[in-house]
């Protein structure tokens, strides 16, 4: 006598119907299979898969790329020098340590690391000794501007595009508060 699948008494319940018994792994479905083997997906009750997914997910992920592109090459093509109020002073490989900015009544000061143009310092010069900013009023710091014993020097806003600096001459910045101690001139 052969045995098929339909006639295995096991899956069927006692009274003979073709229904399965209620709770008979074997007979339960738990969705689509997915690319599981039909076996395997029976074992893998609490697996959840998905449906590939479809052509609109690729669609959508390259325009996405492509916005990500052209707004970057709109972002990098606009970059230029700046515009008004920054006005154009100095190539920055012509300033040694500092330079005095007569039309502007500033100093540019590049020895202390990052480029500041200090306003209304155009008698003010640096002292190697120290590295400070001194003049007949005081000694000040060369990087930040912050006086000691004296009021610290406003600075103008700068950016170095191309190697030329630009400097807004109509705005200045207030300097760090003044240190209390004092500091004799090294120079």
């Amino acid at each position: 006598m052969t045995s098929s699948p339909d006639s295995d008494a096991s899956s069927r319940d006692p009274t003979g119907s073709d229904q399965p018994t209620p709770g008979d792994p074997a007979e339960l479905e738990y969705g689509p299979s997915g690319y599981l083997p039909a076996k395997a997906s029976a074992r893998a009750r609490k697996i959840v898969l998905r449906a590939p997914l479809g052509i609109q997910w690729v669609i959508g992920a390259v325009v996405a790329g492509i916005v990500v592109v052209v707004a970057g090459a709109m972002w990098l093509g606009q970059s230029g020098p700046p515009t008004a109020p920054y006005v154009e002073t100095v190539a920055i490989t012509d300033v040694d340590d500092t330079l005095v900015l007569d039309d502007l009544d500033a100093l540019v000061v590049t020895a202390a690391g990052p480029v500041v143009v200090f306003a209304d310092a155009a008698d003010l010069g640096l002292c190697p000794e120290n590295g400070r900013i001194e003049g007949d009023a005081g000694v000040w710091s060369a990087s930040t501007g912050r006086g000691f014993g004296v009021d610290s020097l406003p600075h103008h806003p700068t950016i170095v595009h191309d190697g030329i600096l630009y400097v807004d001459p109509n705005r200045t910045i207030e300097g760090p508060r003044p240190s209390t101690t004092v500091e004799p001139p090294g120079c």
